[in-house]
């Protein structure tokens, strides 16, 4: 999809915009590594890296956190991988010490196959994973028509917030994939949207999609959302253990 954006200003790392598109800037497309879930929330823990949390990420500014291979083992660590990416888990091999966002997002772990994650666990993998790296911060799931309204998407930009939405990609009635969200724009009669990445490719640009809710006569319909808002001040947490299962979202790769 094409739009025009009248004029621009870069502010801030924020890109505003005298039209009605807005995106964040500074926001890394990861490839699909181990799983939607810890993908999407990587991109966002990222963009936060980028904007003084540099703890976040070993990788250190934007040449280096832009490349999926400088971070993939804080998305997924290998530990994670070589227990839970088989279906069944690996009985054999020890449960990994949590280290990165796939731990708390308890993403492949049984009854999961490879690559899904549960809605439930989403405020976790990123308040958890944050709290391991040094950072206090509020993380939530809100539900299409309820929290997440336009006007609540529109306000958690404003303020420099990115947000990860579940969303439905095939128009079955189910939620299937996390993506990372930066970017809306008010189209008028044709309509509200969102931008995100997919996930599929780090070297992708932001895809809009209309902002509504699941139905089976669209695709990329909005289920859900996670907020994340770290706070500056470093913090040392005892790590809080989120139980529970809930909506899960899996791989969504091209073929």
């Amino acid at each position: 999809m094409k739009f025009r954006l009248i004029a621009s200003i870069l502010a801030g790392g924020v890109l505003v915009s005298c039209a009605s598109a807005f995106t964040l800037s500074m926001a890394p497309a990861y490839n699909w590594y181990h799983g939607c879930g810890p993908t999407a929330a990587g991109s966002i823990i990222g963009y936060w890296d980028l904007k003084g949390y540099d703890n976040l990420f070993s990788a250190s500014g934007w040449d280096q956190v832009k490349l999926t291979s400088s971070v993939q083992d804080q998305i997924s660590s290998p530990e994670h991988n070589a227990k839970y990416d088989p279906t069944p888990d690996r009985t054999d091999l020890p449960t990994p010490t949590k280290t990165s966002i796939a731990d708390w997002f308890m993403t492949s772990v049984d009854p999961l196959q490879y690559g899904w994650a549960y809605l439930n666990y989403a405020p976790s993998a990123f308040s958890d994973y944050a709290a391991y790296r040094g950072y206090g911060s509020t993380a939530g799931n809100w539900s299409y028509g309820y929290e997440l309204t336009w006007d609540s998407l529109v306000s958690e930009l404003n303020a420099g917030n990115p947000l990860m939405f579940l969303v439905d990609t095939d128009a079955n009635g189910g939620t299937d994939h996390f993506v990372p969200v930066y970017g809306y724009e008010d189209r008028g009669a044709a309509g509200k949207y969102y931008a995100c990445y997919t996930t599929w490719t780090e070297s992708e640009s932001l895809e809009w999609f209309q902002f509504r809710g699941m139905s089976s006569a669209y695709t990329w319909g909005v289920g859900y959302a996670t907020y994340f808002h770290p706070v500056p001040e470093p913090m040392t947490v005892v790590f809080l253990g989120i139980a529970g299962i809930g909506i899960a979202a899996r791989k969504r790769r091209k073929s």
